[in-house]
């Protein structure tokens, strides 16, 4: 019997969004272990509808191709969206080509649980989804929504993790948590440059902490989805009076830069309500021993072991820039900064490593491949 072939149908960079970034990950992950086919299913975003469709139908024929090669592949689809117009774009393109096939998704979004509740959508997610092998999510909540639907044999919680070679060393994290904090402190919102991920909110902050005169430096990190986005950004900070100690450094599109932005910084906040799943940047702030500060909303909670003995940060309520205000002025004490930066190092050490996450992917992979194909 030949070795198991693996279809990996997923967006790849670039862009290298968090999807397209976290997807790359994986696909390095299972190719050390497993013969596999990269299928690249990412959209140009400025492409018409029309030619959206086409480039996903050339998805779905290039799935079929290796399908016809290799009809005992298991197939990782790590783009499956919970979205009305993907759902049904899934449905009709690529739900024909893997019946009866060994299938693990990934959901990457922290609302994917909505489709099974959407009146346009959950009769065909009732009905289809429950076909998958398995459903693959990063957090234990995002798993535990979709349990009506879903039973407990068809889910599995796997985290992101980062490449290996954008990890900070373990000496250089240590001595800068040795180190302290700086005066004044550096705060640093990295994400997509819309409101929903709370840069307003933070700004706010910003001017509250300011007007007490307790010295903090904020760098945004992050492009602009909307021109009209940026002009607001812009405004506010001049209607706060927070120019002087406000930066935008705009997108950073090199790991590497990024990777630098959270050593650099003393805190990361990400306040988002957009109910986000596992966003790569609290990865990276953890990796570097940044203490975070996020949003009560979706899985970043269970991300920084909120509720565990030794978090990684702190929770704020979504949408209260006092909260913000208060979570940051509680890190202006060194040694409670100290204990926090240690923490995060700690909890991304012993779950969001390469090392650990793989040993998960190749446990998962190896139980589904057991699995006799039935067509």
């Amino acid at each position: 019997m030949s070795a198991p072939h693996i279809i990996l149908l997923g967006r790849f960079p670039p862009p290298p969004d968090g999807q397209s970034v976290a997807t790359q990950r994986l696909a390095e992950q299972v190719e050390a272990t497993w013969a596999t086919h990269r299928i690249n299913a990412m959209i140009p975003a400025e492409a018409s509808i029309s030619a959206k469709l086409r480039h996903y139908r050339s998805a779905a024929q290039q799935l079929e191709k290796v399908l016809a090669e290799h009809p005992d592949s298991l197939i990782i689809w790590s783009s499956i969206s919970p979205g009305t117009v993907g759902h049904w774009r899934d449905a009709l393109t690529l739900f024909p080509l893997l019946k009866g096939r060994r299938v693990i998704a990934v959901a990457h979004w922290g609302k994917f649980a909505t489709v099974f509740e959407n009146a346009a959508t959950r009769w065909s997610a009732r009905r289809l989804l429950p076909t998958l092998d398995r459903v693959v999510f990063t957090a234990p909540v995002l798993s535990d929504a979709c349990e009506p639907w879903l039973e407990k044999e068809r889910r599995a919680v796997i985290p992101n993790t980062l490449d290996e070679a954008l990890i900070p060393q373990p000496d250089v994290v240590a001595t800068r948590i040795e180190r302290g904090p700086y005066s004044p402190l550096r705060v640093l919102f990295l994400s997509n440059m819309i409101r929903e991920k709370g840069w307003e909110d933070v700004l706010e902050a910003a001017s509250r902490l300011h007007d007490e005169g307790l010295d903090c430096l904020w760098t945004f990190v992050g492009g602009w989805p909307q021109k009209d986005e940026k002009r607001r950004f812009h405004a506010k900070v001049n209607e706060l009076g927070v120019k002087d100690i406000v930066h935008h450094r705009g997108l950073l599109k090199d790991r590497a830069d990024i990777a630098k932005a959270h050593l650099d910084a003393d805190l990361f906040v990400l306040p988002s309500w957009l109910r986000e799943a596992q966003p790569l940047s609290i990865l990276e702030a953890m990796a570097a021993g940044t203490p975070c500060i996020v949003a009560d909303d979706g899985g970043m909670p269970d991300m920084i072991g909120a509720h565990a003995t030794n978090p990684a940060g702190l929770l704020v309520p979504a949408r209260k820039p006092d909260a913000i205000a208060a979570a940051v002025r509680s890190f202006s004490d060194v040694d409670r900064w100290k204990q926090y930066a240690g923490a995060a190092r700690s909890r991304f050490n012993a779950s969001f490593t390469p090392r650990v996450v793989s040993i998960q992917w190749q446990e998962l992979i190896a139980s589904v491949l057991e699995r006799e194909v039935t067509r």
